[in-house]
């Protein structure tokens, strides 16, 4: 009987020490027993930092509680059919869970260990009760105030239900929306409830170690108001603000805010509100003293974890307390390598002057950093051929180190100026930055950055030079494509000479790490274009030529040799084979692009149009959606954008534009433009020295048509390079597939080029599945942060301020091609996935010349980043349609069906009506 009794002690024992661990017995690696908060709570108990004491509930007793509930099954299956767009749906399924819940009964075991943990800590203490789910302040995603908490919480009775309540919590509205809409499944995520001694503080708040607005690392932010920290976290009053240097602690700056209430404990338990006497509202919460104590408290917890951290805390008799600690999960990640000179360095987004913002597996990064020449350690001939230190990655995309040019005075006035008419926030974005004290500290640029400039810059300024004076405009064309021909034909040779497998890799590398040095013979004829329409701008504004700055303007209509628009238009001869038979349009409408095709032979028109289709994938089926990143498909993969962008011209939209339309609309551009050069050219010919003026006139008039119409080369050079070189990996994934390395051949992207080589070449190929599912899923993180136009190497991202001049409800963005329009919006995310038809105006988050067949039916464009300079901006002005680029938030405030004004010529873009969601 004694030992019986003795068995079952020790049972219950152990039973109890499952659903119970003290603070002091939990380290991070106990989240999926403790949930984040705990975990975090834990680990800085630990640490030595000052936590009030504590202990967790544990998610065991969660599953003890949940055991009781009768049909879980039911309830998961519910909750896991929710897609996070129905939010009444969600609300339902939540309501139903949470009542079952609230039917369930505590465990005998769970409330006795949850009790004898109270009672060994101390009963007559107030305790604050909180939420602590396995899926919550986590490094990518915070889940922050998803779930309940309870202050003030006092006898056993109240204990055990606010842990009760706290385990439904789990399942209240916006915790089911929010696991629904960021795609965390229901039945992975679990409960443990925090019981922690609650502080009565004087005063309270929350701290990061890093500025929540700008990312800037080095500043330490701090809101603080009186009493409970409730009042802060909800809104209900205006903290205080102080902002400190973390190196230094030097205020940077501080703003009283106007507290005008406290929420303060009660005796009996639970909060109250308390409205402050004038005095108190607009006092300091903060001493400077305690202040600068908070935020070196902060970069201790900062140093603790290796990450910036959002902490909440309090102040009780003059001691500080830390009550939470969570990583700041909104910050954008740091560029790396970081630099290496001690300073501070400014960045470009790559991706926005590509116009692709998307992020990008390894691979596709490492193929730029080998491509961009510029601060190049040495040649790229040798082996392994070196990558530029000009280029950084942060969030899976790339971003350009303009530091060099920036810290020298004169280089730094050009590029900025140039930016600044160019795209516009560009500009702006590089001043803030580069006009910092932390900037300013860094060393200037020398003799070094004006001679590297110089290698690169002197040839192309010879070249153009040569042709703004000397060579036959008409020339210009045939030079760059027998250029290009020539060696896209050397390069295709060297790679189809080299072994399949990890020879051909190494060939691609070469191939890569030379082609942009190379291909530096191209852009003096572009360049040649954009200076010469300079130079008639600033003949006309001076009054040495003749005409006006609208003819002017309208060179850049319907030029003549663009590649990307000669594709566009072959989309609309595609388009007029098959708009007069609907049963073709059906099929490609309605079936997978490679049924749809095959179906399309024994349809009426079907042959007419597989023939003019696969001469169009001849010449342009290297090309697609985001083509900068080496990992998409291209047309000849998936011709899913062409065939909608067929579809919808084909559609009811477009079935009133004759046969060859597009075209007649081009010639009348280009007539148009031909007509306003010879009005510059005749206006330029009156006076004494009309005849050289007027000859002067006519050569830049036919350069920068010419010239402006071989913008898109240089690209169309790139992507064909590109195919070879995909085709080469995906190659070597095919091989590596074989060898039980990897789950699929396009899983190759996800590993850089020496890491590919090495598994190519080792006797036993190592299994590179889990790692490519790692990478996948930081990719996965990284799409749903919003890459910065220019950033600093401490973080710092410039928040520029809006324009003054807005009508109400207005947006501004940078006016790209001059005229106004009106109708109706069709915003497009997945260029593959949705049809833009005839007459729409295009909102989109960025286009590359993969998006420009959807031109052909677009009456205007409207973008979330861009210049004047960048794709959609030169497109829409060749075409003559109104466009307003770098709208901030136009994806999301404008809605498809939303009748909409833009205004390309001030830059504003107007919301006519609700539209449809």
């Amino acid at each position: 009987m004694s030992t019986g009794n003795t068995l079952d002690e020790s049972a219950r024992t152990v039973e109890a020490e499952s659903f119970i661990l003290p603070f002091e017995r939990i380290c991070a690696a106990d989240l999926p027993h403790v949930g984040g908060k705990g975990a975090n709570l834990g680990e800085l108990a630990r640490a030595g930092f000052p936590v009030p004491p504590g202990f967790c509930v544990t998610t065991a007793a969660f599953d003890a509680f949940f055991a009781g509930v009768g049909e879980t099954q039911a309830l998961y299956a519910a909750l896991e059919s929710l897609d996070g767009k129905d939010v009444e749906a969600a609300r339902r399924v939540a309501e139903a869970t949470r009542a079952a819940l609230g039917q369930a009964p505590l465990p005998p075991a769970v409330a006795d260990a949850v009790l004898a943990a109270w009672r060994a800590l101390g009963t007559e203490a107030a305790w604050a009760v909180r939420s602590s789910a396995t899926a919550e302040d986590l490094p990518d995603a915070s889940f922050a105030g998803q779930q309940d908490t309870f202050l003030n919480i006092r006898g056993a009775e109240s204990l055990l239900d606010a842990v009760r309540r706290c385990w439904v919590s789990l399942f209240t509205d916006r915790a089911v929306l929010y696991r629904a809409r960021n795609g965390f499944g229901h039945r992975g995520v679990k409960l443990s409830v925090v019981v922690q001694r609650m502080v009565m503080p004087e005063v309270s708040g929350i701290l990061f170690t890093a500025d929540p607005l700008t990312g800037r690392r080095g500043t330490v932010s701090i809101d603080a108001g009186f009493g409970l920290g409730e009042a802060l976290v909800s809104g209900l009053i205006n903290a205080d603000l102080y902002k400190v240097d973390k190196a230094t602690g030097e205020f940077l700056s501080v703003q009283v805010g106007d507290k005008a209430l406290a929420i303060r404990p009660r005796p009996e338990g639970g909060t109250r509100e308390e409205a402050l006497p004038e005095a108190t509202r607009s006092a300091r919460a903060l001493d400077d003293v305690t202040a600068r104590e908070l935020a070196a408290l902060g970069a201790r917890i900062e140093a603790h974890y290796g990450e910036p951290q959002d902490i909440e805390w309090c102040i009780e008799a003059g001691r500080i307390y830390v009550v939470q600690a969570r990583p700041i999960t909104s910050l954008y990640p740091l560029p790396t390598p970081a630099p290496d000179d001690g300073g501070t360095h400014i960045y470009l987004g790559f991706g926005h002057v590509q116009m692709m913002t998307d992020p990008m597996p390894p691979l596709a990064l490492q193929v730029w950093q080998l491509t961009i020449p510029f601060g190049r350690t040495s040649s790229g001939t040798e082996e392994p051929p070196h990558e530029t230190r000009s280029v950084a990655v942060a969030g899976s995309r790339l971003f350009l180190d303009a530091t060099p040019m920036l810290r020298h005075p004169l280089l730094r006035r050009r590029m900025v100026g140039i930016a600044r008419h160019v795209y516009e926030d560009l500009g702006r974005g590089m001043d803030a930055l580069a006009n910092q004290p932390a900037f300013q500290r860094g060393a200037r640029g020398g003799r070094a950055t004006v001679r590297g400039v110089g290698r690169i810059a002197f040839p192309l300024v010879t070249r153009m030079l040569h042709r703004l004076f000397v060579a036959d405009p008409a020339s210009l064309l045939s030079r760059v494509e027998t250029f290009s021909e020539s060696l896209l034909t050397e390069m295709r040779a060297r790679l189809a000479a080299a072994a399949p497998g990890a020879a051909r890799l190494r060939e691609s590398r070469r191939v890569l790490s030379e082609l942009m040095s190379r291909a530096l013979a191209l852009p003096p004829n572009l360049l040649v274009g954009v200076v010469a329409k300079g130079l008639l701008g600033q003949g006309i504004r001076r009054g040495l030529l003749g005409g006006t700055l609208e003819d002017l303007s309208a060179l850049e209509r319907g030029l003549p040799g663009n590649v990307t628009t000669e594709m566009d238009l072959a989309v609309g001869d595609l388009t007029d084979l098959v708009r007069p038979h609907p049963a073709l349009a059906a099929v490609l409408h309605d079936r997978p692009a490679p049924e749809a095709l095959a179906a399309a032979r024994d349809l009426e028109g079907g042959p007419a149009f597989l023939t003019a289709w696969r001469a169009f994938l001849e010449r342009y089926g290297m090309r697609g959606h985001g083509e900068v990143d080496l990992s998409r498909p291209r047309y000849k993969e998936d011709p899913s954008l062409l065939l909608a962008t067929i579809v919808g011209g084909a559609g009811p939209a477009g079935a009133n534009r004759s046969a060859g339309e597009h075209r007649a609309h081009h010639a009348a551009l280009a007539a148009r433009a031909e007509a306003a050069g010879e009005r510059l050219v005749a206006a330029s010919r009156r006076g004494l020295t009309g005849s050289l003026r007027a000859r002067l006139a006519r050569r830049w008039v036919r350069l920068a048509r010419a010239g402006l119409g071989l913008r898109e080369h240089p690209k169309f050079l790139l992507v064909r390079v590109l195919e070879l070189v995909r085709d080469a990996v995906l190659e070597a994934g095919s091989l590596l597939v074989r060898r039980g390395a990897l789950g699929a051949p396009d899983e190759v992207f996800l590993f850089r080029f020496e890491e590919l080589i090495a598994a190519l070449e080792a006797e036993r190929a190592p299994d590179l599945r889990p790692l490519a599912e790692e990478r996948r899923a930081a990719l996965r993180r990284d799409a749903r942060r919003a890459p910065p136009l220019v950033m600093a190497s401490d973080g710092e991202i410039p928040v520029l301020a809006g324009r003054e001049d807005l009508p109400p409800g207005a947006m501004s963005g940078t006016a790209a091609s001059a005229g106004v329009v009106e109708g109706r919006a069709r915003v497009v995310l997945d260029p593959t996935r949705e049809v833009l038809h005839a007459g729409e105006i295009l909102v989109a988050p960025h286009t590359d010349p993969g998006w420009t067949p959807l031109f052909v039916h677009a009456s205007g464009l409207v973008t979330e980043v861009g210049g004047l300079m960048t794709h959609g901006s030169v497109v829409a002005r060749e075409y003559g349609i109104p466009a307003v680029v770098s709208v901030t938030g136009a994806t999301r405030r404008i809605h498809t069906g939303q009748r909409i004004r833009v205004d390309g010529t001030r830059g504003i873009v107007e919301l006519l009506d609700e539209g449809a969601a």
